[in-house]
């Protein structure tokens, strides 16, 4: 698969999550092979965690301050689900 196809099928992920639609976005990466499906999860790794250093930009933040409140974030959720 090339760039543009992992591109094209990450914004498709996007859409159909978006939208409610996860079963659909399921299926648009079941037929895939496990190297796409990577590369489409790294993608949107990197458009989320861009997305999150945006918002804490146009909220006065910085970089740091971003990774920071993630990183707590992640903490938090690891603390909450440590008894399963």
């Amino acid at each position: 698969m090339s760039e543009y196809e992992w591109d094209r099928t990450t914004m498709a992920v996007v859409a159909s999550a978006l939208s409610g639609d996860s079963d659909g976005a399921v299926e648009l990466l079941r037929p895939l092979p496990q190297s796409d499906v990577c590369h489409i999860a790294v993608r949107l790794a990197a458009m989320a965690a861009d997305a999150l250093i945006v918002a804490a930009q146009d909220s006065g933040g910085d970089r740091e301050e971003a990774l920071s409140q993630w990183q707590q974030c992640i903490l938090q959720h690891e603390s909450e689900y440590d008894g399963d």
